[in-house]
């Protein structure tokens, strides 16, 4: 995305503030490229909740080594808990663009990371 805004020859978009020589992806995703910045976030999201998911499975069929106590137990779970809300999150962050919606794109900013 930023290669496109530096081909387009580095235009300044509104959402940018004052200052600022270098777009943020949010910034070009949010003029043209938004429904690709939706879909490759979607694919992202998948992606890393498969990931995830998988290695949760794979101990629990014991393909991977076992967790060792339910201390592991608890810390893959709360990992795939945090996956999904960081996966909103980044969902989130993409369809509530910069220019349109600053403030609720900076909270979910926060919930993604």
């Amino acid at each position: 995305m930023l290669c496109v805004w530096a081909g387009d020859g580095k235009p300044v978009y509104p959402s940018m503030e004052k200052g600022q020589t270098i777009a943020y992806i949010s910034d070009v995703g949010a003029y043209g490229l938004k429904p690709f910045f939706i879909t490759a976030s979607v694919i992202t999201v998948v992606f890393l909740d498969l990931a995830f998911l998988s290695e949760r499975w794979l101990r629990h069929s014991g393909q991977l080594v076992p967790n060792k106590g339910l201390w592991d137990k608890l810390c893959a779970i709360a990992s795939i808990i945090f996956a999904i809300a960081g996966a909103a999150g980044l969902i989130l962050l993409s369809i509530f663009d910069t220019y349109r919606h600053p403030h609720m794109h900076d909270g979910f900013l926060v919930l993604f990371m």
